[in-house]
């Protein structure tokens, strides 16, 4: 069974106990009746839980009268909302007029009917009951409405009734400045329709909030009297964090994809050749290097390719529209610095007779190279690092400063960690160009990158794109070298080997593409020059996949079994394999 309802109260005040009695008599059976003899004794009452559900009282008593108790039942927050009928033998229109201002609700004459006053107590308490769902219902509105994440407009045809929390964020206002103003002319005119009709799915717009801002948005309408289209529920939600987020994930999508297609590439990053392991490394600092706009210190023996990479951060950043310059600083005199990086006016020295820019001009929104950045003397250090510092520079002979707007991009071969322990490099030089380190391993230690890196060079460098080829044991001299000239020493290699088709290596025996073709003439008749001329596509194919088996079976068209029997048959197995 449904827990019991609580007897509806009400409380009677009147001076004279015969109409108290006639109101408990004539009530009680319905109401639970609480009575006062006073003003002061009835507030008590009414203050004191469980409060009464309507107050009948008198005009005219002794003490405090019935239009100031009622003015004090007002004006306290605990009785203001419970609802005053007068009981009074006065019956002047000026009297009744006072009970209306003083907060009644009605006004009964004395002697009064039963049947009236029955009427109309029920009348008030129905009233009241209402009002009280009403209240709750407007309270459960009102919670759902502040927790939503989405901005609530109740409106009829556009006209805004009430809003919550969400919404005054939105048009970033005050609620009372959205409160009775059209909906409709906060919105584009290809938008209203979203305000005015239910739809399926939201709707995707924009909308101008009290600021002029411009902002996405999701709307969806509910009219709540779908006959009468009386009011209507709109939901509109913020979508400009959103909106930021799959932007930003566009983008990181984009990069990664440029990155992925680049580093899953046969072997190149731009035009840095590689796949080993340690370049991978090198390709993945290039990318975040070209993402952003802080200073590149790129270290490394000479030859493994240091101005390549900083070109290559330069072709992949957003400066890429301007230009890149490159400075070999150990070819710049001291006494010439600021003039070349700085530039100068026209007249400041001897000999002076025109204007010329400097580095950070030729730069300027560009990317600025200082290749062997170690060479530096010290007071030429001090002058850089002064623009570092506070961006401007003065030109020679000039009296303005300029803004130097100019990534740099340092390379060294040196430690100069170790220099600055020695005294040799300004530490806080050092900081300033020592944001994004990368260091370019040697070519020793990068091995499986020789073919390709071979191979590239062929290309590059063949007259016409014909070239002798290079064969496996060429492939095979190349990769067990030990490069002290790194990639420029292989690259001088492969320029000699187009010249004279010969593999040349100081300390290694030469290999000609003669004695290659020579070797491959046996003396054992057509099954031994067969056997030979398996032996070297097999060979052929191990170097050119880096030894990968399930590649070369691929190249060669034969199953992995085949290619490890015809291995075993021709005895082929890497030399680094011999240590294990």
């Amino acid at each position: 069974m449904p827990p019991q309802q609580r007897q509806t109260r009400i409380l009677a005040i009147d001076d004279e106990e015969i109409y108290l009695h006639a109101i408990v008599g004539l009530l009680s059976e319905t109401y639970k009746i609480l009575i006062a003899l006073s003003g002061q004794e009835g507030m008590q009452i009414a203050r004191s839980a469980p409060q009464p559900d309507l107050i009948l009282l008198d005009v005219l008593m002794p003490g405090m009268g019935g239009f100031e108790v009622c003015r004090q039942f007002k004006q306290d927050p605990r009785t203001r909302d419970i609802p005053v009928v007068f009981l009074s033998a006065l019956d002047e229109v000026e009297t009744k007029t006072k009970g209306f201002e003083a907060g009644g609700v009605d006004y009964i004459t004395k002697p009064f009917q039963g049947e009236e006053v029955l009427a109309r107590v029920k009348n008030h308490i129905e009233n009241r009951n209402l009002h009280r769902r009403l209240a709750r219902q407007y309270a459960r509105f009102k919670t759902l409405a502040e927790a939503s994440f989405e901005g609530i407009i109740i409106h009829d045809q556009g006209e805004i009734v009430d809003v919550n929390s969400e919404a005054v964020r939105v048009f970033n206002c005050e609620p009372d400045q959205l409160v009775g103003q059209n909906l409709l002319n906060r919105l584009p005119e290809n938008c209203q329709s979203a305000i005015l009709d239910e739809t399926d799915r939201p709707y995707e717009g924009e909308l101008e909030n009290f600021q002029g801002d411009v902002i996405p948005v999701e709307i969806r309408t509910k009219h709540l009297d779908e006959r009468a289209h009386a009011a209507s529920v709109t939901a509109i939600r913020d979508m400009s964090v959103q909106k930021s987020i799959e932007n930003e994930k566009a983008a990181l999508q984009d990069e990664n994809r440029v990155l992925k297609a680049s580093l899953e590439e046969r072997y190149k990053f731009g035009n840095i050749v590689g796949r080993s392991s340690a370049m991978k490394r090198v390709y993945e600092l290039v990318s975040q290097a070209a993402a952003s706009d802080f200073h590149v210190i790129i270290t490394g023996a000479s030859g493994t390719g240091k101005e390549l990479v900083a070109r290559t951060i330069y072709e992949l950043s957003r400066r890429n529209d301007n230009a890149f310059v490159a400075v070999n600083c150990s070819a710049i005199a001291e006494g010439l610095f600021e003039r070349e990086f700085f530039g100068h006016l026209k007249g400041s020295f001897t000999g002076a007779d025109r204007e010329k820019p400097g580095f950070f001009d030729e730069a300027h929104r560009g990317t600025l190279f200082l290749d062997e950045v170690g060479e530096l003397k010290p007071s030429m250090q001090v002058k850089l690092l002064r623009v570092l510092e506070n961006g401007e520079y003065i030109p020679v002979g000039g009296t303005k400063a300029k803004t130097a707007d100019a990534r740099i991009i340092s390379a060294t071969n040196q430690d100069l960690a170790a220099m600055v322990r020695q005294g040799t490099f300004r530490e806080d030089l050092f900081y300033r160009i020592h944001v994004i380190d990368i260091e370019l391993p040697p070519l020793r230690e990068r091995r499986e990158d020789i073919p390709l890196l071979a191979e590239s060079f062929m290309a590059r460098f063949a007259p016409d794109g014909k070239s002798p080829r290079l064969t496996g044991k060429m492939l095979d001299t190349l990769s067990h070298y030990e490069w002290p000239g790194n990639v420029r020493e292989l690259q001088n290699t492969i320029q000699r080997f187009l010249a004279t088709h010969q593999i040349a290596l100081p300390g290694k025996h030469s290999v000609s593409v003669t004695e290659e073709n020579e070797a491959a003439l046996p003396s054992d008749g057509l099954n031994g020059a067969l056997d030979t001329l398996e032996c070297r596509l097999i060979m052929d194919s191990l170097q050119k996949t880096m030894w990968n088996r399930g590649k070369a079976a691929d190249l060669l068209k034969i199953s992995r079994w085949t290619l490890q029997r015809k291995m075993q048959k021709y005895q082929l197995a890497r030399k680094e394999d011999h240590n294990y």
